[in-house]
This record gives C-alpha cells, structure tokens and sequence, in this order.
C-alpha cells in the first residue's frame, strides 16, 4: 500500500539516532511521552507527551532521545500512495505541515485531542493488519481524517489557511517552488509557468500562506542554502553557482541580510558546536 502504521513496539527499528540521516517517504511521529529533541532541517523540537512531528520527503534530521523512554505511534507513507490513494497529485502539498520552510515542523496537543488521534490510529492499524476487501476504502477515510484533523490544528496552531479545497494555484505553486527555487528565483518566472499574471498569484499566496510570493520564494531559498550550509560539503562559490547566484559575494549580501550572518560565519557556528536554529 506504500504507507504503515505502528507503535515504536512494532518498528523498533525506527531510527532514533544522532547520525545524520533522511528518508524518502513521509512520516508522522505522535508521542504518548517522550524526551530530549529533535534537530529537524534548522528546527530544534523539544519531544514531550502530545508532540506531534512532520516530516516530509528527504529532511534532514538528527534523534537526540533516550529510545527506552518513548511511546509513540509512527504513520508512514510516501507521496505516490497519497497522490493515488486520494486521487489529488497536489494533496500533500495542499497539507500547511509539509513541505512549510517557515513555521515549525511539529505541533504540541492536549491528553484530549492525543486520545482522539490514538483511537483512529487504533482503527485504522487494526484495519490494516487484517485487511479484507473493502477495507480500502475504510483506510482511506480514517487516513483522510487524520490528515486533515491534523492539517487544521496545525493551521490554527500557527495562524495559517486550513483550506485544501480551493487555492490550487497556491498549491501548484508550492509544488513548483519546492521543485526550482534551486534554478530560479524570479516572481515572473513562477507567473509564466502557472499561466497568470503576477497580481493573480501574489494574492493567491497571500490568501494561503500570509505572505508575499517573493517572501515565499526568499524563504525556500534560504532553506535550501542554509541546508547545504549545515550538511552539505561544498564551498560558498559552488553554493553559489548551486542557486544561480552570478559571484559568490550576491549569495553573500542576500543571506547576510536575511540572518545577520555571512555564509562563512553561520557554518562555522555550526561546526563549533553553537546553535543556530
């Protein structure tokens, strides 16, 4: 079915560990109690009972927990099997908690809403391990629930839009984005691409994600430099060239003005062992 469902009893094997490391499917971690944090892609999380965590495609995280002390359940799937399953290629990009390079990538929830969630997880893992003919389409309505239970506290959370049934240029353009800002960076670009004009998509965004399509494209930008900052190898020229900056010394301007830091200077924080998140 490309997506799982357990508690840690039933993938012990789940990755809690301080190496470096990501996957290449989707994952919802809800912890029944839990400790230490999570360095999740420029995010420091405190894991405590009722933390909710996203995780999208590829994300960068390192565990620093004691593994005997968590409870948790763990909902897996990867991008095609939500595609397919929902018949909606934008349906994760329509969900505020992935794929989002500006609010936290987890949410904290109270005994009541942890035990509501546990139950359709309860359901929805029983209905799995035996699964018989219609159970498909019993699965797809817990899972739905669940997305979109999560995707509207999610939103209230932090202040966001919860709507995922209109706005698709908005999403269109989440999904654009998160695919080319590593190749452009320009507003007009984005306009072309969707077939409107540059008002028409600035007020979509706006409507969305409360922010300006330039400071979206800003933000996914500098997440991406950032990531390849902290985990990555390469020298700022090639970074540089890596983004489509024309000399080094752009990149530099752009990310000093943006975190007070030149690129050399947020690396070596890094790699002293100092936070920057």
């Amino acid at each position: 079915m490309l997506m799982d469902i357990g508690t840690y009893k039933d993938i012990p094997t789940y990755f809690f560990e301080s190496e470096l490391h990501n996957t290449d499917f989707y994952e919802i971690v809800f912890f029944a109690k839990g400790n230490g944090y999570l360095e999740l892609e420029q995010q420091k999380i405190k894991i405590t009972k009722g933390t909710i965590v996203f995780i999208s495609p590829f994300q960068k995280r390192k565990w620093f927990v004691d593994k005997s002390k968590i409870d948790c359940y763990f909902l897996f799937f990867q991008d095609s099997f939500l595609s397919k399953f929902f018949s909606d290629k934008l349906f994760s990009y329509k969900l505020q908690f992935f794929y989002n390079k500006t609010n936290p990538l987890f949410i904290k929830v109270n005994n009541s809403f942890l035990l509501q969630i546990h139950n359709v997880l309860l359901e929805l893992l029983a209905e799995i391990k035996n699964f018989r003919s219609d159970s498909e389409h019993i699965t797809r309505s817990l899972l739905y629930f669940i997305l979109i239970k999560m995707n509207r506290t999610y939103a209230d959370t932090y202040k966001l839009s919860g709507e995922t049934e209109s706005n698709t240029i908005a999403f269109k353009f989440k999904q654009l984005l998160q695919a080319e800002v590593n190749r452009n960076k320009n507003v007009d670009y984005y306009a072309r691409q969707l077939g409107i004009s540059r008002v028409t998509l600035n007020s979509c965004i706006k409507n969305q994600f409360g922010i300006t399509v330039s400071e979206m494209i800003n933000e996914f930008l500098l997440f991406e430099i950032k990531s390849n900052l902290l985990y990555g190898e390469l020298a700022i020229k090639e970074i540089a060239s890596l983004f489509n900056f024309s000399e080094a010394n752009h990149l530099s301007r752009f990310f000093k003005a943006a975190t007070g830091h030149t690129p050399k200077e947020f690396r070596d924080i890094y790699q002293n062992g100092s936070s920057v998140f």
